[in-house]
């Protein structure tokens, strides 16, 4: 398995964090962070391991137009939404690292409180699916885009992306746990 991992980010302080929970073998994974920001933030709050982009399009929510953007970078591989105040999941590579034969990969996501189960995951439906939760190749993806100006644009996408879809899998297990860095530093 190749994890192309697309960050769009307006939250640099957070990407070191995010670092930190990517427990996929340098080899396995490609992070391509795109800014949603004039300029570049300071070089301190920039990972070793990644890709950095600026883009900016004031129609787009929720960091779509920047998903699309890195999404033109990528060519091959599984591509997985990040977001900029979540972290991975520690058990999401053990549980993926062999499906490479799967085109689409859904999995349960917890809230970031932890207190409860979010999304189910097995249902790729408009408001049953987030960015977070689910994992597509690139070459399922093809010239499938989000849309910029909705904030439920994921669940579009992974509706449009399964259409298509010829190996899917469903993990019945939590792997992503929804706004996890935002909920853990409202509680610090």
């Amino acid at each position: 398995m190749f994890l192309n991992i697309v960050t769009p980010c307006c939250r640099p302080e957070n990407l070191h964090t995010i670092a930190n929970t990517i427990n996929i073998p340098e080899k396995n994974y490609r992070w391509i962070i795109v800014f949603d920001m004039d300029n570049f933030p300071d070089l301190k709050y920039i990972p070793k391991k990644c890709e950095y982009y600026l883009h900016r399009n004031e129609n787009s929510v929720a960091g779509h137009s920047q998903r699309n953007f890195a999404l033109d970078l990528i060519k091959e591989g599984h591509v997985y939404q990040n977001d900029d105040d979540t972290a991975i999941h520690p058990e999401l590579w053990e549980n993926i690292k062999d499906l490479t034969n799967k085109d689409f990969i859904s999995f349960a996501q917890m809230d970031g409180d932890l207190r409860c189960v979010r999304l189910i995951g097995n249902e790729i439906k408009l408001n049953k699916i987030d960015n977070h939760n689910f994992i597509v190749s690139r070459e399922l993806i093809g010239n499938i885009k989000f849309k910029i100006d909705r904030y439920d644009a994921d669940g579009l996408f992974a509706m449009d992306c399964i259409k298509n879809s010829k190996k899917t899998i469903y993990i019945p297990k939590i792997l992503s746990i929804y706004n996890w860095l935002k909920v853990q530093n409202a509680f610090s």
